[in-house]
């Protein structure tokens, strides 16, 4: 929004006109109070009190504990625009910034926008668009209506059919895949439309899967962001289409795993190997990542679900696992933990993959 602003001051009798650069410096100094980097939290949650769902709902009880906390403890919650605004315009975080996400839309939701008025706080909710409306587990238009009247809210496409469509490029031709994942989205974009008013920016993928055909897709669909739930936190030097969230879930919804999310730092990684998607051969011949700026770390351990931690070898500017052994799950995230010197923080960064 300050792109194009240009402010006037006369400054000893001569009239200079500050740029949209000069601008983009002074809001970053409103809005933030410093200068100084830092990384987002964007919090994921799916249910609430819903027993018979474990692995994906958490108490309400302990979600209002989560909110007392950020808010007791001065969190500078913000909106899913205002954290896109940041990536787009590489400009720092505020400290302690978090974005509070609920995913599916199910009825529950009602239970956590009681909490979330509470306090105040801004969120968004990416919505399953065939089940809304429609089939009992999920929001009722009438709900719908209720939650559109908020003024800090925010809603986003969580795909029609809710596939695991990051892995069924390997099942189909090349073309019948980006065939489906266009119709699936303009069939959601119309139904979000019709309930909403309008087209959505922002995106979730289902089960958190994608590979780089989904996300090139989703790019030239005209999304401003797309939203993993890769648990990991967030830098303003990240890609705006591939966007970590902290899934706070099941056993990872306890406060004090909330906490532990809150205080872990976001890795740079300008460079990683294998990409994201399916895995280009099985055994790798080395898994690698390239930080952007190094020195600020040491002991660094690299990450696959199915194998665990090992100790990063230096190999000029990477981190490298060297002849990792064959994965034999189908779907594996990779990722890397380092801690900051400085700070003395761990950080992480994670990606998923497919065999």
């Amino acid at each position: 929004m300050f792109r194009d602003l240009k402010v006037s001051l006369y400054l000893t009798g001569f009239k200079n006109t500050i740029t949209a650069g000069l601008i983009l410096i002074l809001s970053i100094l409103i809005y933030s109070g410093s200068v100084k980097a830092d990384y987002a939290t964007i919090l994921i949650y799916h249910k609430f009190d819903e027993e018979k769902s474990p692995s994906t709902s958490i108490p309400i009880e302990d979600f209002d504990n989560q909110m007392r906390y950020l808010k007791e403890n001065n969190y500078n919650v913000i909106s899913l625009e205002k954290l896109v605004w940041h990536i787009n315009n590489r400009v720092p975080f505020p400290e302690k910034t978090v974005v509070i996400t609920i995913d599916d839309g199910y009825r529950s939701t009602m239970k956590a926008f009681d909490v979330l008025k509470k306090y105040n706080f801004p969120f968004t909710v990416f919505l399953y668009m065939e089940g809304v409306g429609r089939y009992p587990d999920f929001l009722t238009k009438q709900q719908l209506e209720e939650l559109k009247k908020y003024p800090k809210i925010t809603f986003g496409n969580h795909s029609y059919a809710h596939k695991r469509f990051g892995r069924l490029i390997k099942k189909m031709d090349r073309d019948k895949f980006r065939d489906l994942i266009i119709k699936d989205t303009k069939k959601a974009e119309e139904r979000f439309k019709k309930l909403l008013g309008y087209r959505p920016v922002y995106y979730a993928f289902p089960y958190g899967e994608y590979n780089r055909d989904y996300i090139e897709i989703l790019k030239k669909l005209g999304y401003k962001a797309l939203f993993t739930q890769d648990p990991a936190n967030v830098s303003h030097n990240i890609s705006p289409f591939l966007i970590h969230r902290q899934p706070i879930v099941g056993n990872w919804g306890s406060l004090k795993h909330f906490i532990k999310a809150l205080k872990t730092e976001a890795l740079d990684v300008e460079y990683h190997y294998p990409d994201v998607g399916f895995l280009p051969q099985n055994p790798l011949p080395y898994i690698k990542f390239k930080l952007r700026d190094p020195e600020k770390y040491h002991r660094c351990e690299i990450y696959v679900s199915e194998l665990g931690w090992k100790w990063a070898e230096k190999e000029g500017e990477y981190l490298v696992w060297k002849n990792p052994p064959e994965f034999k799950r189908d779907k594996n995230r990779i990722g890397i933990k380092c801690r900051d010197k400085k700070t003395g923080k761990v950080g992480t960064y994670f990606y998923l993959t497919f065999n």
